[in-house]
């Protein structure tokens, strides 16, 4: 007696079996198959929603921020970043209706990470000063053991990074290049499995920003209240797309009496000086996910090198 054999599909596979498919496959390939089916697309979201989970935290690698001056470009330290969180990213808040599922995809394309750039916890005691007389190394006093306390909790207000940037009568602007870079930590401290560029561009810091971000551009509602900046305004973005951008709080730094000019013509412009505090650096979800899986086949292909940062001689 004859037995007919029902034919095997992909989509007549379980889940789990396509879920196994699909997994080794890289973002970009998964997202040119979101338009086959609507079970497909509903798979590839979670896949690439978990993805993206995992890349915002980073897991093994680090965020690195190298923002300065271009003057002071061999002297500014880079700044390590710690992960704040993103918004609206859930693992488990996965629709399966289909109609529902529509559009999610576009949605996490426009979620942002958000992370604190501070210095280096360790930075300001590489050169360690002989202790007074009475502060035992261990007691609460000790400078070493309010430094470690403070770094067991996490970066402080102190360790904030805060410039400070002038401009002349006749400077309209100022520059600030942004160096944003993904590496995986290696088994030693300064010795770095991969090296992957995230952003890299040069922002202009203009004077009628400048005013406008600290209270000096803010307009006046039809109810007579002063409408202060919003967030969004206070975003320096390093590139075009939007990718990366630093979320800072500026604050004006006044003159003292003796240094303000005697005479100026009517109109003429003052030199003026701010201090920039960096609040938050905000990285596309969805382009860190693509540069942390670039990190991830650059490790597979150097197997067995580093790359060493540090000062020798």
């Amino acid at each position: 007696m004859e037995t007919l054999e029902r034919p095997c599909y992909l989509f007549s596979l379980p889940n789990e079996l396509l879920l196994h498919i699909l997994n080794p496959l890289p973002t970009p390939c998964l997202l040119q198959l979101t338009t086959l089916s609507h079970r497909l697309h509903a798979i590839i979201l979670r896949i690439i929603q978990q993805r993206l989970t995992l890349a915002a935290n980073l897991r093994d690698h680090a965020l690195i921020l190298e923002c300065y001056h271009p003057s002071a470009k061999l002297t500014e330290p880079p700044l390590h970043c710690t992960y704040l969180g993103t918004t609206g990213l859930d693992a488990d808040d996965v629709p399966t209706a289909e109609p529902q599922i529509i559009g999610r995809l576009g949605a996490l394309r426009d979620l942002y990470s958000s992370f604190r750039p501070h210095r280096r916890p360790n930075e300001d005691s590489i050169r360690r000063r002989r202790h007074p007389a009475g502060d035992v190394p261990g007691s609460r006093t000790h400078p070493d053991t309010a430094s470690s306390s403070r770094n067991a909790s996490g970066p402080t207000e102190d360790d904030w990074v805060r410039h400070t940037v002038s401009l002349e009568e006749h400077e309209l602007f100022t520059q600030l290049c942004a160096v944003t870079n993904l590496v995986r930590l290696g088994p030693r401290h300064g010795l770095f499995l991969s090296f992957v560029e995230v952003e890299d561009g040069v922002v202009r810091v203009w004077r009628d920003w400048l005013g406008k971000v600290t209270g000096g551009g803010s307009t006046i509602s039809a109810q007579g209240k002063e409408v202060l900046p919003t967030d969004q305004k206070r975003i320096l973005w390093v590139d075009t797309a939007r990718n990366v951008g630093l979320r800072v709080r500026v604050k004006e730094t006044k003159w003292r009496r003796e240094q303000q000019p005697i005479l100026m013509f009517a109109g003429e412009e003052m030199p003026v000086s701010y201090e920039i505090e960096y609040e938050e650096l905000l990285v596309r979800t969805s382009h860190l996910l693509l540069k942390f899986e670039k990190s991830l086949l650059q490790q597979d292909n150097t197997s067995g090198k580093a790359v060493v940062f540090g000062s020798f001689g």
